[in-house]
């Protein structure tokens, strides 16, 4: 219904531009009506258009939220405290076994706080040497370090 009204308009328009280009006597009468008639001519061709834009409206941006990735990061900081304790289980048994301390299984503690400091709280090694290894291991990862010997679960 829309589109037919713009278009009957536009037509009105035309005719009525026409038959004042052919009844109107002085030649600059002409020019001054053809000149109001063709703003009216353009202002029937674009109004569908521009009302279409009035009526335009953005989609709900709701839809586009960023999801949640606490449960990603959560496995991520996992990920992250395990490759971790890997790598300092593989450096003090190589340090242990350097200092001629004979260390069956060595096993690491590690935390991540909420701003990303990683920490090793205890670490659990079967040894016969447990003296030696625990200086040795707070000697490495500090003096905080709380070393417990799993053969027999004593702590040093």
């Amino acid at each position: 219904m829309e589109i037919r009204g713009a278009v009957l308009a536009v037509c009105a328009v035309a005719a009525a531009r026409y038959l004042v280009g052919q009844a109107s006597g002085s030649l600059k009468m002409r020019g001054q009506l053809k000149m109001i008639l063709d703003i009216l001519l353009a202002l029937a061709i674009t109004a569908p258009f521009a009302r279409g834009f009035a009526e335009f409206e953005l989609p709900d941006t709701a839809v586009y939220e960023q999801p949640d990735y606490s449960y990603a990061e959560a496995m991520a900081d996992r990920a992250l405290a395990q490759q971790t304790a890997e790598n300092v289980c593989d450096i003090l048994s190589a340090q242990l076994s350097a200092a001629g301390i004979d260390c069956g299984k060595i096993s690491a503690e590690v935390n991540i706080s909420q701003d990303g400091r990683i920490s090793i709280n205890r670490v659990a090694v079967i040894t016969e040497d447990i003296g030696r290894a625990a200086e040795l291991i707070r000697g490495t990862l500090g003096e905080e370090t709380e070393v417990v010997n799993e053969g027999d679960q004593q702590a040093w």
